[in-house]
């Protein structure tokens, strides 16, 4: 106050106005005294500033500043510009830390983990999205949703199924009670795909369905959204496939509205995978396309081998086994810039059904044993089940019964599991 009067060359008194007195500001300034926020923004109206100018040594005006290149930076990385965001955000972080602000210290580090996701860097991104949710240790879970859904995700990324449940628990639990609607909806949305490769489905679906009980509550489109685009993965486990469009059709306008390219793409993506599952092969291949041009555009590597992989599938579906193989090929070739287990797991077990289907008895054993190796790995019940399936009623059919059905147990020892 008293540097922003003195630059101003306003008095004391000028500042105090008529609602207050002049020993008053005089108090202020000299460190004894603490306005309320309301009396905050009454000074700042006196000195033509915004309040959060009197919480901070920044210049007038730049932390609003500030803010502003937070939210350009979020649509810069959404749309593929990854080297803009980036340096925005490290700006953000620089000033912030500076100043000893932890809200901003907090958006900038939860946008650089973002774009460290968005590039299929989870390590980084983990240790980025702990950075932020240390800033803000002491504030409501709200404050902090962010940092604990990016936490989740990248946990999930790295094949850490069980450590992104154990951090969606322990959060749900701090905030029983406290009417938290936005972080107990995005922590129940966001436990649905963790428990989906898990293979409790039924707790996948209890999950959803209280998560679409609190979405009303919910005012931040962007939080419904990513909310919405979770839910959908549990209602097309379970097969309510209606629903899952529904949600995922909600999800898409409102990342149209918010301009935000990527995850439109992973809606359409979305769309794909429940098409498919449906037996709708031409409409799949046309969303997962969409998808993976979408992707391409905005430079999300993982995302794009996610589509890829997926279209691959759909097109050997359809006896385009030439075509599959080689998309399964560039999912390799672009999937070598990072680890994503789960990923490698399902490349394997396309490259096995291709080989099946291509009459390669040897290579499809291999890869099948590969795959399931994978997936026991990381712990994903739903997709060891469904790869021993597979693979059991491939062994079935070159007389190997006595393998297919060890294959088989596996599946089930799997599913049975506490």
């Amino acid at each position: 106050m008293l540097r922003l009067r003195t630059e101003r060359g306003l008095t004391q008194a000028q500042v105090a106005g008529t609602s207050f007195t002049r020993a008053y500001v005089s108090s202020v300034e000299g460190g004894k005294r603490t306005p309320s926020r309301r009396t905050t923004a009454y000074f700042a109206s006196r000195l033509s500033v915004d309040p959060d100018d009197l919480f901070f040594g920044y210049e007038a005006g730049r932390r609003k500043k500030l803010r502003q290149a937070v939210a350009d930076a979020r649509t810069a990385l959404s749309r593929g510009e990854i080297e803009r965001a980036c340096e925005a955000y490290q700006q953000v972080v620089r000033e912030a830390d500076a100043q000893g602000d932890s809200e901003l210290g907090y958006a900038g580090r939860c946008g650089l983990g973002a774009a460290a996701r968005h590039q299929g860097d989870p390590d980084r991104a983990l240790g980025l999205f702990r950075e932020a949710e240390e800033l803000l240790a002491a504030q409501p879970l709200t404050s902090r949703l962010q940092a604990v859904v990016g936490q989740m995700g990248a946990h999930f990324a790295r094949g850490e199924i069980a450590q992104a449940l154990v951090l969606a628990e322990r959060h749900l639990l701090a905030a029983a009670g406290t009417d938290q609607d936005a972080a107990e909806f995005a922590l129940r949305a966001a436990s649905v795909m963790p428990l989906v490769e898990r293979g409790e489905l039924k707790e996948a679906g209890m999950a959803a369905d209280k998560a679409l009980e609190i979405a009303p509550l919910v005012k931040e489109p962007e939080v419904l959204a990513q909310g919405y685009y979770h839910i959908n993965r549990a209602l097309t486990a379970q097969g309510r496939c209606d629903q899952a469009e529904q949600v995922l059709s909600r999800a898409l306008a409102l990342y149209e509205h918010l301009s935000l390219r990527t995850e439109v793409g992973m809606c359409h993506f979305a769309l794909g995978y429940l098409a498919a599952r449906s037996g709708d092969l031409p409409v799949a291949e046309t969303s997962l396309r969409l998808a993976a041009s979408v992707f391409t555009e905005t430079k999300s590597r993982p995302r794009l081998v996610n589509a890829l992989a997926e279209l691959a599938e759909v097109v050997r579906q359809q006896d385009r086994l030439e075509e599959a193989a080689s998309l399964v090929g560039k999912c390799r070739v672009a999937a070598r810039e990072y680890q994503d287990p789960e990923q490698a797991a399902e490349l394997d077990r396309i490259d096995a059904l291709i080989a099946l289907d291509q009459g390669e008895e040897a290579a499809c054993v291999s890869l099948f044993r590969s795959a399931l190796a994978g997936y026991t790995d990381i712990e994903a019940v739903y997709e060891i089940a469904a790869t021993c399936r597979l693979f059991g009623d491939a062994l079935l059919g070159w007389g190997r019964v006595q393998e297919a059905a060890e294959v088989f147990r596996q599946g089930l020892t799997a599913l049975e599991r506490p």
